[in-house]
């Protein structure tokens, strides 16, 4: 199994630049950036999809305590900094941690990480190597034909009371595997 430790904003950033979204300032539209963190996070679970490897997507935040967020699947984590841990700080701290039992791979476009993380089965992964890789796997899954025009998700299809029936699905079936019983015959 192996574990990929990403820096979600320089991965997220680099994937907007190679698929042309990018306009070219730091600044999205409101409500934009959540939307692009959701992209991504389908985009890396769709690529642990089939793997017994799993992620660990780490972003920068402003809050006063590291956060984690409930994920879209089993194999990827997400987690936001703090002002006292940044998501560089984050991921070092989780590589060495983890880096005895499985292999790592860390994903930053942070040249300072790349040098602070050298163990035997720790691999270093530029935010545009691992964009590569989510692009090819995106064209394996996809229709070819397709793909391209491919741009929107399917809740973005469906009226906000069907979203959340099935959100709370999803949630009410999350709760009954942890418990241990899936609750269906």
């Amino acid at each position: 199994m192996t574990v990929y430790l990403i820096d979600g904003y320089n991965v997220l950033h680099e994937l907007r630049r190679a698929e042309g979204r990018d306009r070219g300032d730091a600044r999205m539209r409101p409500g934009e950036l959540e939307l692009e963190r959701s992209r991504l996070i389908d985009r890396i679970a769709s690529f642990m999809g089939g793997t017994t490897d799993r992620a660990i997507v780490v972003f920068d935040s402003h809050e006063a305590s590291l956060q984690k967020v409930e994920s879209a699947t089993v194999a990827v984590e997400v987690y936001y900094g703090s002002l006292r841990r940044s998501a560089d700080a984050i991921i070092e701290r989780v590589t060495y941690a983890v880096s005895a039992e499985e292999n790592v791979v860390v994903v930053t476009s942070d040249y300072g990480l790349q040098k602070t993380i050298f163990l035997p089965n720790v691999t270093r992964r530029s935010s545009r190597q691992f964009v590569d890789d989510l692009q090819v796997h995106t064209k394996k899954v996809a229709n070819l034909t397709d793909c391209i025009r491919m741009v929107h998700r399917v809740e973005e299809r469906l009226d906000p009371d069907s979203l959340e029936a099935l959100k709370t699905l999803r949630d009410r079936l999350s709760q009954e595997d942890n418990k241990g019983g899936s609750g269906r015959s």
